[in-house]
């Protein structure tokens, strides 16, 4: 019987060792859901929203892929920082948000719960569904080949 559990463990081990690249793919992608949309993962409220037309602020986040291990989200939004504290630059007064869409924050509580994030997008794949983010189900961003 132990025998039979070690042969278990090895191929759970393999299993999970191939599910790694899809996992790291969802989750940058959903970190970027959740700092630009706001997610009940993380309960950050998302960018906030000045025009009817979704923000430019909201578009202004990029997910840039350095290699197969880091990723990058980021914006070159001068207002990013401060929605993001509340602190007024470079005055230090206090930022008025005006917008009712989004609030403070995402960057810090999407970081504070990033294990929620990978743990849900886990679980998703490890139920079979395919949580990769549209235009990278052939893992090329990894150097992978196609699925």
């Amino acid at each position: 019987m132990g025998e039979f559990l070690d042969q278990i463990r090895r191929h759970n081990a393999k299993v999970e060792l191939e599910l790694l690249p899809e996992v790291f793919l969802g989750v940058v992608a959903e970190a970027k859901n959740s700092i630009v949309f706001g997610s009940p993962l993380t309960g950050a409220p998302g960018q906030v929203v000045a025009d009817v037309g979704g923000g430019a602020l909201r578009g202004s986040w990029i997910d840039e892929f350095e290699d197969a291990n880091n990723a990058l989200i980021s914006t070159s939004s001068p207002y990013a920082e401060q929605n993001e504290d509340g602190i007024a630059r470079p005055s230090g007064d206090p930022y008025v948000q005006r917008s009712a869409i989004g609030g403070r924050w995402n960057v810090a509580l999407t970081r504070m719960n990033i294990q929620r994030i990978v743990d849900d997008v886990a679980n998703k794949l490890a139920e079979g569904g395919d949580q990769r983010p549209i235009g990278f189900q052939d893992n090329s961003v990894l150097g992978g080949s196609g699925s």
